[in-house]
C-alpha cells in the first residue's frame, strides 16, 4: 500500500472521532505508518466535526487528507460539506437513515449505503453505529484486517466490547454482502 486517506465527517457525539482512533490505532498494530487528525466546533456536540487517517506503508510527509480515498458520511451535514471537495473515483459511504444522496454528482457510482443507525439499533446499541460503519470501511477497503479492529475494541469493557465488536462484524457482513449484489 502505497497512500490511502480516509476522512470520517459527521455531527459531534456520532463516535466519529473513536471511529477514527481506533481505525489509526489498528493500523499501528498492524506495523503500518499513520497519522490520524481530529477537527470538531468549539462547541464539539451536535457540530460538524471530521478525523482525517493517513495510513501508509511508508513515512507519511504530510499527516492529513488530502484526496480522499474513502470517505465515511455519518451525516447529511457532513456529506453536503465535503461531497463537493472529493476526487472522482472517491468510496462514499454512508447510512441512508441519514444522508440522502445527491443524485446529480458523478461520484454516485461509488456510493455505498449502509444502514448503520438501523442496525445497531436492532442490536440494541444505538450509539454503536460508528462501529457498524468502521466494520463497512474495513471490508470496502481492506485496509487492515479484522482482527486488528478487534485486538483494539479489546482493551474496553467485557460488555462493551463484545457489543462493539458484534456491531464491527456486523458492518463487515452488511459491506460484504452489499459487494456481492
Amino acid at each position: 500500500m502505497k497512500r490511502a486517506e480516509v476522512l470520517l465527517a459527521g455531527l459531534g457525539g456520532q463516535g466519529v472521532q473513536l471511529a477514527g482512533d481506533i481505525l489509526a490505532q489498528s493500523c499501528t498494530l498492524e506495523g503500518r505508518n499513520v497519522s490520524v487528525l481530529p477537527s470538531y466546533g468549539a462547541e464539539a456536540r451536535g457540530t460538524l466535526i471530521r478525523s482525517e487517517v493517513v495510513i501508509s506503508d511508508a513515512e507519511i510527509i504530510y499527516p492529513g487528507v488530502l484526496d480522499p480515498d474513502l470517505f465515511v458520511a455519518f451525516s447529511q451535514e457532513a456529506y453536503d460539506h465535503f461531497l463537493p471537495t472529493l476526487p472522482q473515483g472517491t468510496t462514499v459511504i454512508y447510512d441512508p437513515a441519514a444522508v440522502t444522496p445527491a443524485a446529480d454528482k458523478p461520484l454516485q457510482a461509488n456510493h455505498r449505503p449502509i444502514p448503520a443507525i438501523e442496525t445497531a439499533t436492532e442490536m440494541g446499541n444505538p450509539k454503536a453505529a460508528n462501529m457498524v460503519m468502521l466494520g463497512a470501511l474495513i471490508a470496502f477497503s481492506e485496509l487492515i484486517s479484522r482482527q486488528a479492529l478487534k485486538d483494539v475494541l479489546a482493551k474496553g469493557g467485557k460488555a462493551r466490547r463484545e457489543r462493539n465488536i458484534r456491531a464491527l462484524d456486523r458492518g463487515f457482513e452488511l459491506a460484504s454482502q452489499a459487494m456481492q449484489d
